[in-house]
């Protein structure tokens, strides 16, 4: 049986998200897109391929982050531009995916899994941010 992944979110859970990746951009100048799909067979290439498509992120500043899910392999990859890489390192990545969004998702909350992915990839950069204005 097919899932359907727009029915996945809610209205309300879009426009939150929504909001979260135009903050996140106007306060950090990353840009963070999300994507759920129903299947894809080869989960890294597809992100890459999909990162690199859409052009995630400033060209000169490689500041992109895709959190990509894949529904029905109930995997989650979290793509990042090399200017993001020294900040959303492959450990936390892999932190906010287990730890943060794999609990919403075990009970059926795509919505909340995501947003909440969303929201620790942004502190994430934001704490880069402080960081460096402070250095």
């Amino acid at each position: 049986m097919a899932t359907k992944v727009h029915k996945l979110l809610s209205h309300g859970e879009k426009v939150r998200l929504r909001r979260l990746v135009e903050d996140v951009e106007r306060e950090t100048g990353a840009e963070v897109a999300t994507l759920l799909v129903p299947h894809v067979d080869d989960v890294e290439a597809f992100a890459t391929a999909y990162f690199n498509h859409l052009g995630i992120g400033k060209r000169e500043r490689h500041s992109g982050v895709l959190i990509l899910v894949v529904v029905d392999r109930r995997r989650v990859r979290i793509e990042v531009g090399r200017g993001l890489e020294p900040v959303v390192t492959q450990e936390a990545a892999q932190r906010i995916i287990h730890e943060v969004m794999a609990p919403a998702f075990r009970s059926g909350r795509y919505g909340e899994g995501v947003i909440r992915g969303v929201e620790a990839v942004g502190a994430l950069i934001r704490a880069a941010e402080a960081r460096a204005g402070r250095a």
